[in-house]
């Protein structure tokens, strides 16, 4: 809620100089692994996990809609 899913970074610079053409980062899906790290899976009894200091785009309109590729594009 109030987070835009993907960041477009189609256009940027990355650190050598180059424009980056295709990069587009699904920021839900990584805040949720970086999560995960400190939640685990198996025994660990740690039921959530806080991230501070990630500045985000913030969006009334994002949607987990967004993450989801069309199959033709889908590489699975």
């Amino acid at each position: 809620a109030g987070l835009n899913p993907i960041r477009d970074r189609r256009g940027e610079k990355d650190l050598f100089g180059y424009t980056l053409r295709v990069k587009r980062t699904a920021i839900a899906d990584e805040l949720a692994s970086a999560a995960e790290l400190v939640i685990g899976q198996a025994d660990e009894g740690i039921p959530a996990a806080i991230i501070r200091g990630y500045e985000y785009a913030k969006s009334n309109r994002g949607s987990a809609r967004e993450l989801v590729r069309a199959q033709e594009k889908s590489l699975f």
